[in-house]
């Protein structure tokens, strides 16, 4: 494993320069563009050295080299400042500063001079501390600590909040923060400040805020008063008043505004305690902001889960959460783009004669028990329940996560889904009288739109296309063709394998569509039909095609005595016979519905 080297530098420019000399060696690289930022990735990356430049402000490299080499964790790093051009008093700056070596940038020694940072005997003790960096150092120490709790923005409050009473000797202090959903107050207060005075100094807190953020709900919140770690009432009297008042920005590491902390107490506020409020504000902001993003991804996580629990296998919706988090795939959750996608329909057959020998209790009943057992089987195999219309589902295979074998998937849930019809209980369900209950799948392969469509009001992640039309065609030939599963060519295409038994059936055209389909039922086995039949409908179909209809229906004819229950052979041999009597005209070997 390499080492690791942290590097403070904003310029694009020199980054590159720094990558492309230490490409061959064993030093791996890593950027901040920001000061404080900087420090809080050496906190928790704890690299194996650290580079500054020594023209970084704001705040600046002298302050910061003191600041890193006061925090125990980090003083043990080896640290260089370096300057790209001439740099006036080096050996001074380094001295006043503590950085253990000062490195003139130039691309032919770089990384001669980078080795010498490793040297044992380089490492310095940290510098004697300047006006007010005592104070500062012991801040940094508590507010860096705040990074383990960076799942709790209320939990950080408290300790901020009680560490700015604590050096500077304030009996009230705030924190207003703009976040995603909205504006979020804090505040501790000593006890014995009268309530008409912690009221005032909420509002003048509040606005402040608003004048930050007018678009925010802060005037509709109720600060939270968190409690007071040490009695803040020695910080109060009551013969002087609540007069002085300073309010400080927290700014996050790209220097946008996202809060506020504020301060009252008695008196004036000293020169150092306003240096040590607006420092530790600064320190503050890149951890809080950090924390209001990990918040907002921790509730992006719950309304994933919310919206797709029912319908989508917890591990898509771990692999989804996952792929947001790291920028991939899953962050176009709620943006229409296009894939290629696995589309399943199924729907009972004669639900309508059905629903009419039945109460509407018992109905929705027996709905929720099947709807179970199919839901449970596509979410085994991988796949996303879109919607439910009446009786029928639509399941999707490659949405919001793709698989390399979506069709394969869709396949293997629709032929559990027809093994696992029996063990459905229909309990009080009256069927008519001769009806078995039966299903139909068809199942179709192919690009869609995918993305949260509706209105402002409501909206649902689903797919649409002509691809899906086509799918939902299938399912309803699958009455027509006698067969409980129906795939299009491009399912049996996209699968490529003889996992599944795929008997041809016909070439369609579907409403909508001028290009024949080739479809396919799936079988059970090879075994569900004999060879003999399975022989004489492939050469009947083919003779189908080509137009010679006579010579096509004696080999239909000898399938059927094979199969005499299979509706499709019966249907081929009633049309052969159809086309014999009156041949089609420009035939194509298609046979077109022209209804859905």
């Amino acid at each position: 494993m390499g080492k690791r080297i942290l590097i403070l530098e904003p310029s694009a420019t020199t980054q590159a320069i720094f990558t492309g000399k230490y490409k061959k060696t064993d030093y791996e690289p890593c950027y901040e563009v920001n000061g404080l930022q900087m420090v809080v990735s050496a906190y928790n990356r704890q690299p194996d050295a650290i580079m500054l430049n020594a023209r970084c402000v704001s705040p600046n490299t002298l302050d910061l080299v003191r600041l890193i080499k006061n925090i125990g964790k980090l003083q043990k790093i080896p640290l260089a400042v370096y300057a790209t051009s001439r740099f006036p008093f080096e050996k001074e700056f380094m001295e006043d500063s503590g950085a253990d070596l000062f490195i003139h940038f130039d691309t032919d020694d770089l990384v001669e001079k980078t080795e010498q940072l490793f040297s044992p005997s380089l490492l310095k003790t940290p510098p004697v501390p300047k006006e007010n960096y005592a104070s500062k150092s012991a801040i940094a120490i508590r507010v860096f600590d705040f990074i383990g709790k960076l799942d709790s923005i209320e939990k950080i409050a408290v300790e901020y909040l009680n560490l700015v009473t604590e050096f500077c000797e304030v009996p009230a202090v705030s924190l207003f923060l703009n976040e995603n959903d909205g504006a979020e107050a804090f505040y501790v207060s000593a006890d014995n400040i009268a309530e008409n005075e912690r009221n005032d100094f909420l509002k003048i807190c509040t606005s402040d805020f608003e004048e930050l953020f007018p678009d925010s709900n802060v005037l509709k919140i109720t600060p939270k008063r968190l409690e007071s770690i040490k009695p803040l009432e020695d910080f109060r009297t009551s013969d002087v008043p609540l007069s002085a008042y300073q309010s400080f920005n927290l700014v996050d590491s790209h220097g946008e505004t996202f809060g506020t902390v504020c301060a009252v107490r008695e008196g004036v506020f000293t020169k150092n305690q306003l240096d040590l409020l607006g420092f530790s504000a600064n320190l503050l902001g890149n951890i809080m902001h950090n924390a209001i993003m990990l918040k907002g991804k921790i509730k992006f996580e719950q309304n994933i889960r919310k919206a797709f629990s029912r319908f989508v296998p917890e591990q898509i919706i771990d692999e989804l959460v996952e792929d947001v988090a790291s920028n991939k795939e899953g962050d176009k959750v709620g943006v229409g783009e296009k894939r290629d996608v696995a589309i399943l329909f199924s729907d009972i057959r004669s639900f309508t004669n059905i629903s009419e020998h039945n109460k509407p209790e018992v109905i929705v009943a027996f709905l929720n028990r099947y709807f179970t057992t199919m839901c449970t089987i596509i979410k085994k195999h991988g796949g996303t329940i879109d919607k439910f219309i009446g009786d029928a589902i639509m399941a999707l295979f490659g949405a919001p996560v793709s698989y390399e074998d979506n069709a394969r998937r869709a396949v293997a849930a629709a032929y559990e889904m027809r093994e696992a019809l029996p063990s459905v209980p229909l309990e009080d369900l009256v069927l008519p009288d001769g009806m078995k209950f039966n299903i139909g799948i068809g199942i179709h392969y192919g690009d869609v739109i995918v993305g949260s469509i509706g209105s402002n009001d409501k909206t649902d992640y689903s797919v649409i296309g002509d691809n899906v039309n086509l799918a939902s065609r299938l399912e309803g030939l699958t009455k027509t063709y006698g067969s409980m599963i129906l795939v299009s060519q491009a399912v049996k295409d996209d699968i490529g394998t003889d996992e599944f038994v795929y008997r041809p059936l016909d070439d369609v055209k579907v409403k909508g569509k001028a290009k024949a389909v080739p479809i396919y039922a799936i079988d059970r086995g090879p075994d569900e039909f004999s060879e003999k039949y399975r022989d004489c409908y492939k050469k009947g179909f083919g003779l189908y095609k080509q137009g010679v209809f006579n010579l096509a229906h004696e080999y239909f004819s000898n399938a059927l005595s094979e199969a005499p229950d299979d509706k499709a052979c019966r249907l081929m041999v009633s049309r052969c016979e159809e086309f014999i009597k009156n041949p089609p005209e420009n035939w194509d070997g298609a046979i077109a519905f022209n209804t859905k």
